[in-house]
C-alpha cells in the first residue's frame, strides 16, 4: 500500500520565496523526500559551482531530506531532444547529461525527462528518430552514473509524436537502456485524453518509475481536490498495481505561488484523508 511517505513535495510553486524558504516549509510540513525544480530563481545550474552543490547537498541533508527527482526546467527553456537542428539536439543532450551529474552530486538517482517541441510540419518519423538518438546518448551517461530517467509525455500542445503512455513504452523499448523509464502526470494524461492511469500501468508495468500526481480541469494542476479528476480512482488502481514509487506533487497554477506553503498542507490533508 502507499504510504504517506511515498509523497514528494516540489518547489515549482515556491518561486516567488527563496530555496530555504521552501525547503524549510516542506521539513516543517513532514515531508521526507522532494522532487528539486533545477530553475532560476532557485537552481540555474549555470550558476552553481560544485562547492554549492555541495552547500545545497548539506541544506538538504540539514533537514532531513531526500531528493527522489531532479528535474531541470525543460519546457521553457530551448531544450529539445526532437529539435531538427542536430546543433541545437546536441546542445539540449548536453544539458541533460551536466544536470545527471549534478543529480549525483545531489544523492539523487532520478532526473526527469522530456522529448521538448515537435514541430508539426516535419515528418513524425524523423522527429521520433531524433528523440530516439538523443535519448539513447543521455542514457550513456545515466547508465554510467547510476541514474534512472523516467520520461514523461506531453500534451498535443507541445508534440503530437510523444503523448501517450504507449509511446513512452515504445521508446523505452526502441533505446533499450535499463535506466530509462516512464513517468506518468494525472492532469498531464487528462488534458490529452488518450489515457487513463490504468493504461498507463499496463503499458509500462515496473517500468512506471515516477508519478505527478495532481488535479485538473483538466489542466492546471492543481492541490488534489481541487479540480475534477478522479484521483482517488487513480491512488486505488496505483495501490492495486503495487506501485512502488513516488507521488511528486508538481502544483503549476499561479494562484499557490503567495502562499506556497498552504497549498502543501492542503495537499497533505487530501492524502491523509485518503490513507484514513
Amino acid at each position: 500500500m502507499i504510504k504517506i511517505d511515498q509523497i514528494a513535495a516540489a518547489n515549482f510553486h515556491y518561486k516567488r520565496y527563496s530555496l530555504s524558504y521552501f525547503l524549510d516549509s516542506v521539513a516543517r510540513l513532514g515531508f521526507k523526500n522532494i522532487e528539486l525544480w533545477a530553475s532560476g530563481p532557485h537552481f540555474h545550474l549555470d550558476y552553481y559551482t560544485p562547492q554549492s552543490i555541495r552547500d545545497l547537498k548539506q541544506s538538504i541533508k540539514d533537514r532531513s531530506l531526500n531528493v527522489i527527482c531532479f528535474t531541470p526546467e525543460q519546457s521553457v527553456y530551448p531544450i529539445s531532444v526532437s529539435h531538427p537542428d542536430p546543433v541545437y539536439r546536441k546542445a539540449s543532450v548536453e544539458f541533460f547529461k551536466r544536470h545527471i551529474e549534478a543529480a549525483v552530486e545531489l544523492d539523487c538517482n532520478q532526473m526527469l525527462l522530456t522529448t521538448g517541441l515537435a514541430y508539426l510540419d516535419e515528418d513524425e518519423s524523423d522527429m521520433w528518430k531524433w528523440c530516439r538518438e538523443s535519448i539513447g546518448e543521455i542514457c550513456k551517461t545515466a547508465e554510467k552514473e547510476g541514474v534512472y530517467l523516467p520520461v514523461e509525455a506531453f500534451t498535443s500542445f507541445s508534440t503530437h509524436v510523444f503523448n501517450s503512455a504507449e509511446h513512452i513504452a515504445k521508446m523505452i523499448r526502441e533505446v533499450g537502456s535499463p535506466n530509462l523509464k516512464g513517468l506518468a502526470d494525472t492532469d498531464v494524461m487528462a488534458v490529452t485524453g488518450k489515457d487513463t492511469i490504468h493504461d498507463f500501468i499496463r503499458e509500462l508495468g515496473d517500468n512506471l518509475a515516477y508519478v505527478h500526481f495532481v488535479d485538473g480541469n483538466p489542466g492546471g494542476h492543481l492541490v488534489p481536490g481541487e479540480g475534477k479528476l478522479p484521483l482517488d480512482e487513480a491512488l486505488q488502481a496505483l495501490n492495486n498495481s503495487g506501485y512502488k514509487g513516488y507521488l511528486g506533487l508538481e502544483l503549476l497554477d499561479r494562484r499557490y505561488v503567495l502562499e506556497p506553503e498552504q497549498a502543501m498542507k492542503d495537499s497533505l490533508s487530501w492524502f491523509q484523508k485518503q490513507f484514513g
